[in-house]
């Protein structure tokens, strides 16, 4: 399983579904944003070692998900890497779901959306063929 930091500071990752946590180990990311259908098996259940934050979302052309959820997500992410958290935002292939949020991230640490999508294309190439997803992230709402 491959991951692909999208953040200069090595603490926002994005990847396909996750297969075994010793590929997310490696990374030190304490932190996992899981938008696919299915709970990872693989995740820690140690006490105090790994939040998992479950929200499984369709990558959907017609409809985006519910906005406020994925602003309170992102949000939560930002705070998380602002604090010196690793965290990763997956999905099942790791190019639509996993960058709305992370996208998201970016923005909220700073980045302007169309810099956001960007950075995300060229980190992970492929990533954000929905363009709704795009198109939100290039003007999300205010």
């Amino acid at each position: 399983m491959e991951l692909f930091q999208v953040d200069d500071d090595g603490r926002l990752f994005i990847s396909p579904a996750i297969e075994d946590w010793d590929s997310i180990a490696t990374y030190q990311i304490d932190t996992v944003i899981d938008l696919e259908g299915g709970l990872d098996t693989c995740i820690p259940t140690l006490a105090n070692s790994c939040l998992y934050v479950y929200f499984p979302i369709d990558d959907d052309d017609e409809q985006l998900p519910n906005v406020s959820k994925l602003q309170a997500i992102a949000r939560l992410g930002a705070s998380l890497v602002r604090d010196g958290h690793r965290v990763l935002s997956h999905c099942g292939m790791g190019y639509n779901r996993s960058a709305l949020v992370a996208g998201l991230i970016l923005i909220e640490l700073g980045m302007s959306g169309a810099d956001a999508v960007a950075r995300l294309r060229e980190r992970r190439p492929g990533a954000l063929f929905n363009d709704r997803f795009a198109a939100f992230l290039e003007a999300p709402p205010q």
